[in-house]
């Protein structure tokens, strides 16, 4: 038994040195070398050296010891697995607080509506046209910014019942003929937490700013990064020139590598280009209601897998103790940082945005939204820390509103998302977001606020 033991150590030691030992620091490569090492040495010693009784007595403690571990795995995969996607992650904490939750995929959701004749599609994320299966559908040289237009959009469940609003003329969460009207006071361009996830309109983030600004347009769409949050703003914000531009930007949409790779969002960086998508809102109209409903049909089709597979193996993989040693975060502090995220895009979108939003006599402003991966919890590297993103704001002459920093000195932070777990805020966390960043905006602008 204990010679077996040893070479279970060897082989895992061989399996370290087949390429797992990349992944760590230096000290953690050692320190998984000699963890092994000297397990198989300390066996094989007591196989060899020790007396029968001393033997026996070794051999029963690590059986004891790996039968409770094979327990504790068990009871984590019979009662607490990993979630295979985040849905069923939301459907379980909607469970513990005993509320009911929409288990439909979107798809069957955007289906049922459908067959009661309304007109709705599937909310889009600004990601799909750099999905080689989309983008080889969409015509030569266009990168769509926008949702469906005129449509229900079917966006996103975190509450346990789905978000469904009415898209524009555009194609944003907007009331019909604000954007057409090209009467605007203020234009915001963003991510998720722009749109409004996951929550009804009025007590978002931007629906609650209508109150102070009427005329506010919303141009977030999920999934924004820099350069496709640069690229609403050229495409729907300099041609309406409002007096007062919100980027309101989080940590991870600063980080612009993944945009940096696709060729027609890298070419907003020149401050000339556009696709000049709002006299071609007909054509991306056209383009999401040939693809998005198969293009959401085939995610959700791939998170079905995702979830059969993870509870075919749940079980199957027991003695690899998957599931323990995850939660434990054992070799969390002994793995290689990934290489810091580079800003440069994040600077010279914002430089490009200001200098335009100055060229007509407006004026920008960034708010930085609170993530619950950095405030709760602290996952985030120091590059990408709303303290630091805000100083960088800030030292390039630009108002900066940092909501996260308010988020954070909060008594409670996690009771301001919903469900207490890694979700956009609930309608409290948009309220306080709101009251922020309206006092900031008084204080920058207030000559816009009632317009």
């Amino acid at each position: 038994m204990l010679l077996g033991a040893s070479l279970v150590c060897v082989a895992y030691l061989a399996f370290l040195l087949a390429g797992r030992l990349k992944a760590y620091t230096a000290l953690g490569a050692l320190l998984m070398l000699l963890v092994p090492s000297l397990g198989a040495v300390a066996f094989g010693y007591v196989a060899l050296r020790a007396s029968r009784s001393g033997v026996v007595r070794v051999v029963r403690e690590l059986i004891v010891f790996g039968f409770a571990l094979l327990a504790v795995e068990t009871l984590i995969a019979v009662w607490s697995p990993e979630a295979a996607t985040p849905q069923i992650t939301r459907a379980r904490a909607a469970h513990k607080l005993g509320l009911p939750f929409d288990l439909r995929t979107k798809t069957e959701v955007t289906q049922e509506l459908r067959n009661r004749g309304v007109d709705a599609m599937p909310g889009v994320s600004r990601e799909w046209p750099q999905i080689s299966a989309v983008r080889q559908q969409l015509p030569d040289g266009l990168f769509p910014l926008s949702d469906a237009s005129n449509a229900s959009i079917v966006e996103c469940n975190e509450t346990g019942k789905y978000l469904v609003f009415q898209s524009d003329e555009f194609g944003f969460n907007n009331p019909r003929g604000l954007i057409a009207s090209g009467h605007v006071d203020v234009a915001a361009v963003g991510a998720s937490f722009t749109l409004g996830h996951c929550q009804p309109p009025e007590v978002t983030l931007i629906g609650r700013l209508r109150k102070v600004y009427p005329r506010l347009a919303n141009l977030g769409i999920a999934g924004s990064a820099t350069l496709s949050m640069l690229g609403t703003f050229r495409e729907y914000v300099q041609p309406l020139r409002p007096p007062l531009v919100l980027w309101i930007t989080h940590p991870l949409a600063a980080d612009a590598s993944d945009e940096l790779k696709d060729p027609i969002l890298v070419r907003y960086l020149d401050p000339a280009f556009t696709q000049h998508l709002m006299e071609r809102h007909e054509e991306v109209d056209k383009v999401w209601r040939d693809l998005a409903i198969a293009t959401q049909y085939e995610f959700d089709r791939r998170n079905r897998v995702a979830i059969q597979t993870a509870n075919d193996r749940r079980f199957s993989r027991l003695p690899f103790l998957v599931q323990l040693r995850s939660r434990m975060h054992l070799d969390a502090p002994l793995l290689r940082p990934p290489p810091p995220v580079s800003l440069t895009t994040f600077v010279s979108s914002l430089q490009l945005a200001d200098s335009a939003t100055r060229s007509w006599g407006g004026r920008l402003v960034v708010v930085i939204m609170p993530l619950y991966a950095e405030i709760v919890a602290h996952q985030l590297p120091p590059e990408l820390r709303h303290e630091h993103l805000a100083k960088v704001v800030a030292d390039l002459g630009i108002p900066v509103i940092d909501a996260a920093g308010e988020f954070a000195r909060q008594h409670d932070p996690p009771h301001l998302y919903t469900m207490r777990i890694g979700n956009h805020p609930n309608p409290e966390g948009y309220q306080v977001m709101a009251d922020f960043v309206a006092s900031g905006l008084a204080q920058s602008s207030p000559a816009v606020a009632g317009r």
